[in-house]
C-alpha cells in the first residue's frame, strides 16, 4: 500500500523482521503499535515449514486517545479479520517458503488506551481497552447484548 504510514507501507521492513522472527525461532513476538485510528488484536502465524508452523506473533494496537475526525477513517466492519477467509485473503509471503496470516478482533475506534497484563503462569496476555473516561469500552453485539472489550491472548508454550 503506497502513501501509507503502516506496516503494508514498507514491505521490505515487515519481511526482514519476519524473517528474523522465522529464522531464529523466536516465539510469542508482540508488536504494540498505535495511533491508527482504531484498536484491535491481533494473532499472526506462519505456513509453509514445521518451524514455522510453531511460531505465533501478536499485536496490540491502540487507537490514538483523541481523534475528532472519526469520519475520515474507514469502518472497522470493512477490515480484514481473518486474512485465510473467502474475499479477506491477505496473506503475506515471508520467503519462497513461509507465509505469514493473522486473524484480528475486537476493533473498536472509539478514543482509548489500552492496558496490558501478563499472566507468566498462564502463558497469557490481557489486554483490556478502556475509553476516555477510564471505564472498559463496551460494544453491543449483534444479538443486541454487550460484552467488555477483553482479550485474551495465549502465548506459545515452549
Amino acid at each position: 500500500m503506497e502513501g501509507t504510514d503502516s506496516w503494508p507501507g514498507f514491505p521490505n521492513t515487515r519481511q526482514a523482521i519476519l524473517d528474523q522472527i522465522i529464522g531464529k525461532g523466536i516465539h510469542n513476538v508482540v508488536f504494540l503499535s498505535g495511533d491508527i485510528h482504531c484498536s484491535n488484536l491481533a494473532e499472526m502465524y506462519f505456513s509453509g515449514t514445521p518451524a514455522a508452523e510453531k511460531i505465533k506473533a501478536f499485536s496490540i494496537t491502540s487507537s490514538a486517545f483523541y481523534w475528532p475526525f472519526p469520519f475520515a477513517d474507514g469502518e472497522p466492519s470493512d477490515y480484514v479479520h481473518d486474512s485465510t477467509a473467502k474475499g479477506q485473503e491477505d496473506p503475506f509471503p515471508v520467503s519462497d517458503l513461509v507465509t505469514m496470516d493473522y486473524k484480528a478482533r475486537n476493533f473498536t475506534q472509539e478514543d482509548n488506551y489500552c492496558r496490558v497484563n501478563i499472566d507468566k503462569d498462564k502463558a497469557e496476555i490481557k489486554v483490556q481497552v478502556f475509553n476516555s473516561d477510564g471505564r472498559i469500552i463496551e460494544q453491543k453485539k449483534a444479538d443486541g447484548k454487550t460484552r467488555k472489550l477483553v482479550g485474551t491472548l495465549k502465548l506459545t508454550p515452549w
